[in-house]
């Protein structure tokens, strides 16, 4: 960067030196023999039109704002067209007519070049997606319509008034010619001003003098070749390099931005950053940035290096070597540390949140148990005080002890088989016909013990709701207890059909049985009717069930 510094200093010293080459040239043009004159005058003007090319050339390569560019580099045209509508009135023509229209165009330039400048002024500070207001292009027309008089003044002399013997030399301002003047002179003061206020670089505003002092001694500098107190420039180049080097000063001290100075922007930035060579050797460093050994940037070569706890380094290659900068991650690290301390008290209220829902869970299954114990009791609460009543005075030396022991059995096994299907119930909607045969099965096993003959014959299958299972076997045992002591013979036959299941008993010798209203809530509800009949000794029951679907 400091090598650009030099290099932009030194076109600026060659474009002055060219400058006043010119003048020199302009200058001892009179001295000169006659056929000098025309080389010299051409050299001139080639320096004058080779300068504003350069000029725009060098805005092309360091104005960023595309607007602002075109707009320079079309101003700058117009100085440069200007010299040339020059020379070729003093040196390529002689006919008066041409020459005159010649000098017409001079205002061309004039007028267009200083409303170009004030529009590239307007433009900087916005954005590329912002776009200057089109009304501001309407400044055109002011200068298009004072040119269209000038070009036209031979019609209407309202620009220059020439005598009727006189030539070209012979003539008096108009007002046009006023306006024109006006006009140039007002946009030129515009632009300044908003230059000034459109600018945000505080040195820029500090040297905001430095351009307005130019532009006056520009301006009285033409003022005086305009009296010809200063002949070795004329009105065409003092206009003309008033122009660039009061737009110069403003890219110099930065009111106009532009690609410039990238070191001290660079140094002065508060990204923590530095750009070394291929050695590893630091070249430019910003402010923040901390200084960093060759053996830390190698570190970094392939990845992000960690320099401490909360650091890491980064780099990435660029030409003529490596750019190095660090982030800070140590509100990462602070905010890792809160989460880590989040997720470990997390994870202790989840545990205690799990083992209170375990306990909830044990909690549940004891009610549910207890629940269902408190609803087997109320139905097994007979057999239950019969067996305690079989038992309270029973020895083994009783007499009727083994009568007693076969009874509790029959109990023991109603008990144990119908608290079964009371939990069968809870767990499930539907069962089958089989359930009740094992539990009918086993009821008739204790049976025998008692001297009691029994048999049992299925015939089918069927799925039934398990209350209905329940229903059918509370049907036999209360039969059986019923008959009992006096029952010497028990057949059960269960038997399902396409309509209904039916569960007979056949018992010899009983003496009682089932009223004929037994439960009869329950027999409605599973819409089921009880039929009882006694021949010859024997009793008849019969539990009829119909199946579901069926209504009859």
């Amino acid at each position: 960067m400091p090598q650009k510094g030099s290099r932009m200093r030194g076109t600026l010293f060659l474009a002055g030196g060219l400058f006043l080459l010119a003048g020199l040239l302009h200058e001892t043009e009179a001295v000169l023999p006659d056929r000098w004159h025309a080389l010299t005058f051409l050299l001139t003007s080639v320096i004058y039109m080779t300068l504003a090319m350069g000029y725009a050339v060098s805005i092309q390569q360091r104005m960023m704002q595309p607007d602002v560019r075109r707009l320079l580099i079309a101003a700058v045209c117009m100085a440069a067209l200007w010299i040339f509508l020059r020379t070729c009135k003093y040196r390529f023509f002689d006919s008066e007519r041409i020459t005159r229209i010649l000098w017409y165009l001079y205002y061309l330039p004039q007028l267009l070049a200083p409303t170009l400048a004030l529009l590239a002024a307007l433009h900087l500070g916005r954005r590329e997606d912002q776009p200057l207001p089109r009304a501001w292009y309407l400044l055109l027309i002011p200068a298009a319509l004072l040119f269209l008089g000038v070009m036209t003044n031979d019609l209407h002399q309202q620009a220059f008034r020439f005598s009727p013997d006189g030539g070209n030399d012979d003539y008096a301002h108009g007002p046009v010619y006023f306006l024109a003047i006006a006009w140039m002179l007002g946009m030129m003061a515009f632009s300044t001003a908003v230059l000034f206020r459109k600018s945000r670089v505080r040195s820029g505003r500090r040297f905001i003098w430095l351009p307005g002092t130019l532009f006056a001694a520009g301006f009285a500098l033409s003022l005086l070749s305009f009296l010809n107190v200063i002949t070795a420039y004329k009105i065409p180049e003092m206009f003309c390099a008033t122009f660039m080097v009061t737009w110069e000063c403003c890219i110099q001290i930065g009111l106009v931005p532009s690609n410039m100075n990238y070191g001290g922007f660079f140094a002065a930035s508060t990204i923590s950053a530095q750009i070394a060579d291929e050695q590893d050797e630091a070249v430019f460093r910003s402010a923040g940035a901390q200084p960093l050994t060759r053996a830390q940037m190698h570190t970094a070569h392939d990845g992000a290096a960690a320099l401490d706890q909360d650091t890491r380094l980064h780099s990435h290659r660029i030409h003529g070597g490596r750019i190095y900068w660090t982030d800070s991650v140590a509100e990462l690290n602070r905010i890792r540390r809160r989460l880590e301390d989040a997720a470990s008290t997390l994870a202790e209220e989840n545990e205690l949140v799990q083992a209170e829902n375990e306990v909830r869970l044990q909690q549940a299954r004891l009610e549910e148990k207890n629940r269902l114990y408190d609803s087997m009791l109320p139905a097994v609460r007979p057999q239950l005080h019969a067996i305690d009543h079989l038992l309270a005075d029973t020895t083994p030396d009783s007499p009727d002890f083994d009568r007693r022991m076969a009874l509790v059995c029959v109990y023991g096994a109603y008990v144990k088989r119908r608290c079964n299907l009371t939990l069968i119930q809870q767990a499930e909607t539907c069962t089958g016909l089989q359930e009740l045969a094992l539990c009918i099965r086993e009821s008739l096993g204790y049976l025998s013990d008692l001297g009691v003959s029994e048999a049992f014959r299925q015939q089918g299958d069927a799925q039934l709701p398990p209350s209905a299972v329940i229903l059918a076997y509370d049907f036999y045992q209360a039969a059986v207890e019923a008959a009992l002591p006096e029952l010497t013979a028990l057949m059960v036959n269960l038997r399902a059909d396409a309509k209904e299941i039916t569960l007979r008993l056949t018992m010899e010798d009983a003496q009682a049985s089932l009223p004929a209203d037994w439960e009869e809530k329950r027999l409605g509800e599973h819409r089921a009717r009880m039929e009882q009949e006694s021949q010859d000794g024997t009793l008849f029951l019969t539990l009829r069930m119909a199946k579901a679907g069926d209504a009859s």
